[in-house]
């Protein structure tokens, strides 16, 4: 036998069984032109499977295949003295180191870049506060403490307990998030807890653009990939009926996953998908192609 024409013959069968795999697997995931979109067939199927494990989409799943640069970031970094000031007035006083209060109000700020902010007076501004008040008057809030610029926007808004000065209060949570170039930029975020008696709570860690290598964009996986990828970790996170409200592609740092996270002042946000529950939770998948 000629064994250097038997594996040549083999070699091909091998080539040829792999072009048959992937002309029948890939025909049902992309849709040609010139923008790669998964296929609505593709999309359904892994919904069903969704579907089998409990986790149910209520929005829409993107179909496009797409390409982002990572982002160079920085963290927003605050003057005690000065936020203090700015939160509290000019009669606060200094509790601890980062800790500062005034009356019922304690402001605590963390690493220079982490602000929480506590108002536990009863001033009753009304009896029942609307949602749409509720907005009025964070916004209103925020724009005296100049952090409602154009880069935040509101995502979400909750009906819940209050922070901790107010926990016996029922309060809405306004959840707000920085975007660049139209896309999330996390892990940053602005909440707000309003109620009867106002703006009784407020949480914030911003971040700066530092820059972006536009041409170095990196293809990512599909919103079908991620959700799959965080299946197991949703369905153990959460005991009650999971609904996906929403998933999107931005930008995302978290310096929670480093080991001293409050001196960190800069790092690159890599393109991520952003899963948001109905029940409010947010998961994270990186994006990028292995």
């Amino acid at each position: 036998m000629d064994w250097s024409k038997a594996k040549n013959i083999l070699i091909i069968a091998f080539i040829l069984t792999n072009i048959f795999l992937f002309y029948h697997v890939g025909k049902g995931l992309l849709v040609g032109g010139e923008l790669d979109l998964v296929s609505n067939e593709y999309i359904l199927n892994v919904e069903r499977h969704l579907n089998e494990k409990g986790i149910y989409v209520s929005g829409e799943i993107p179909r496009e295949i797409i390409s982002l640069p990572k982002v160079r970031v920085k963290y927003k970094i605050y003057d005690h003295e000065e936020t203090a000031e700015l939160f509290l007035g000019k009669d606060y006083y200094k509790v601890s180191e980062g800790t500062y209060g005034s009356q019922h109000q304690q402001l605590i700020i963390e690493g220079n870049k982490k602000i929480r902010y506590y108002n536990a007076s009863r001033t009753k501004v009304m009896d029942k506060i609307s949602e749409v008040k509720a907005q009025e008057i964070s916004n209103e809030f925020l724009k005296e403490k100049g952090f409602l610029t154009e880069d935040v926007h509101l995502k979400q808004i909750f009906y819940q307990s209050g922070p901790e000065l107010e926990q016996d209060s029922m309060t809405y949570k306004l959840v707000y998030h920085q975007v660049f170039k139209k896309r999330f930029l996390g892990e940053s975020y602005i909440n707000v807890y309003v109620n009867h008696d106002g703006v009784v709570g407020f949480e914030s860690m911003l971040l700066e653009i530092e820059g972006n290598d536009s041409q170095q964009k990196n293809l990512l996986i599909h919103a079908t990939e991620a959700l799959l990828k965080k299946m197991n970790e949703i369905i153990n996170d959460n005991q009650d009926k999971i609904v996906i409200r929403n998933i999107e592609v931005g930008y995302y740092i978290n310096p929670y996953d480093l080991t001293d996270w409050q001196s960190i002042e800069s790092g690159d946000a890599v393109p991520a998908w952003k899963i948001t529950l109905e029940n409010g939770k947010v998961y994270y998948v990186e994006a990028l192609e292995n």
